[in-house]
């Protein structure tokens, strides 16, 4: 029998099999709340659906790339 978490075992090897590298379980809480911001969802509802006390973790967690930005600057013209 192995050790270890099952969860983690099986991210691994799904990871393997789809050729990527570098990408941990925990990395998925990061995507989750970058596409919860891009998908317009206000951080005290990604805040408290994801599980942190504080604003400042899920700013700290989530990211938007530049096409959001953009796309939100020309939501300004």
């Amino acid at each position: 029998m192995q050790g270890g978490n099952p969860l983690k075992r099986a991210h691994a090897s799904a990871c393997e099999r789809a050729g990527v590298a570098d990408f941990t379980v925990h990395d998925w809480r990061h995507h989750w709340a970058s596409h919860c911001v891009m998908a317009g969802i206000d951080l005290i509802t990604i805040m408290r659906m994801g599980g942190w006390k504080s604003l400042r973790m899920v700013q700290r967690y989530a990211a938007v790339d530049t096409t959001h930005m953009h796309q939100a600057i020309n939501k300004l013209r």
